[in-house]
């Protein structure tokens, strides 16, 4: 004998929220910037190792960055001490020590007398080391605006295949990018000078600086 009773109602569906249109969508976030390969430390550069490269039409010179766009020469160059400015520099403290000497033959002590003798002992070693470094081999970036870098390298060749890479990707933009372990210059930059085309150049320690 069949049942009269009649089926319990369904239950209700969970509610949905409504869909926002398209338009109120929240915008993707951008994708981080890809980070330039890592190169691996060159032990036998020492502190004075920087890492040289080119990325997103940046030229990075270790912290310092030059766009592309305004680097208006990258060359190879020698760099001499500049052994007149020593020279000079020498000749005007002897004449100081000169005077030195002389106010210090009244001192009956002697005192004044070892340490004018000291002070001449570490202008004379100063004069030597000057006089006889070595030149200098270097790559100079130079811009329109600011001063540029100068970087070395004990292979010569290499620096000049570095200033070749440097062009290409300058020339061309499509040109791979690339990095490299450089030097700085471990000298007082200001104590050399260029042979060569009219320079400026200036800096201190282990920051060479081209003006």
């Amino acid at each position: 004998m069949e049942s009269n009773e009649a089926a319990p109602p369904l239950p209700p569906l969970p509610s949905q929220p409504p869909v926002p249109p398209s338009w109120m969508a929240a915008p993707a976030p951008a994708p981080a910037p890809t980070p330039a390969p890592a190169l691996h430390q060159r032990q036998d550069f020492g502190e004075s190792g920087i890492v040289l490269r080119v990325s997103k039409r940046l030229l990075w010179v270790g912290e310092a960055a030059y766009p592309l766009h305004n680097v208006v020469r990258v060359r190879t160059y020698v760099l001499k001490p500049d052994r007149g400015k020593a020279l000079g520099e020498f000749a005007l403290s002897v004449l100081v020590l000169a005077v030195l000497f002389y106010l210090a033959t009244a001192d009956s002590s002697g005192a004044g007398m070892i340490s004018i003798v000291v002070v001449a002992l570490f202008l004379a070693t100063r004069l030597v080391h000057r006089l006889t470094r070595p030149d200098l081999y270097v790559m100079g970036v130079e811009t329109s605006g600011a001063p540029a870098a100068v970087v070395t390298l004990a292979d010569h060749a290499e620096l000049r295949r570095l200033v070749a890479r440097i062009v290409d990707v300058i020339e061309h933009p499509a040109a791979p990018e690339f990095s490299a372990y450089v030097l700085r210059p471990a000298v007082n930059i200001g104590q050399y000078v260029h042979n060569g085309d009219t320079a400026n150049i200036s800096g201190s320690g282990n920051i060479g600086v081209m003006k």
